[in-house]
């Protein structure tokens, strides 16, 4: 059985508005993607130094010990070498804390504590030797 002019007229509206439908799904999927491309990048993209600034790490003040420095806070996380550190006197203490935890050259310490870099080296190799006994000695 033949369908009638309406059936057909009221099928090539539905198939009409069926497309029109599908249409405009595929554009809005398309430009969907188009806006996340704007904002978001690949994983494997992802540089070293933007992977991280995303991340936090919780430090609580039981787990180091804190050196001021010169108005600088400087944090030791290892409990002995923390005994080994309060041991010296104070020259040798913030010699060895601005070479080692502030990455300062001799000549840079030197004019901080204003001293010769001869006398900065002397400092730090007498201080390295007495933490070396402080742990000879545990």
């Amino acid at each position: 059985m033949k369908p009638s002019s309406f059936e057909s007229a009221i099928r090539l509206q539905f198939d009409c508005l069926i497309r029109k439908v599908i249409d405009r799904t595929v554009k809005n999927y398309y430009r969907e993607l188009g806006r996340r491309a704007k904002h978001e990048i690949p994983f494997c993209d992802v540089t070293e130094t933007d992977l991280n600034h995303a991340g936090v790490i919780d430090e609580y003040s039981v787990e180091y010990s804190v050196f001021l420095v010169y108005g600088i806070e400087i944090h030791v996380y290892d409990e002995r070498l923390c005994k080994a550190i309060q041991k010296l006197k104070d020259r040798q203490r913030n010699i060895i804390l601005m070479f080692y935890f502030l990455d300062m050259s001799d000549t840079e310490i030197g004019e901080i504590i204003g001293i010769s870099r001869c006398s900065v080296y002397r400092g730090r190799m007498r201080a390295l030797s007495i933490i070396r006994e402080n742990y000879t000695e545990e």
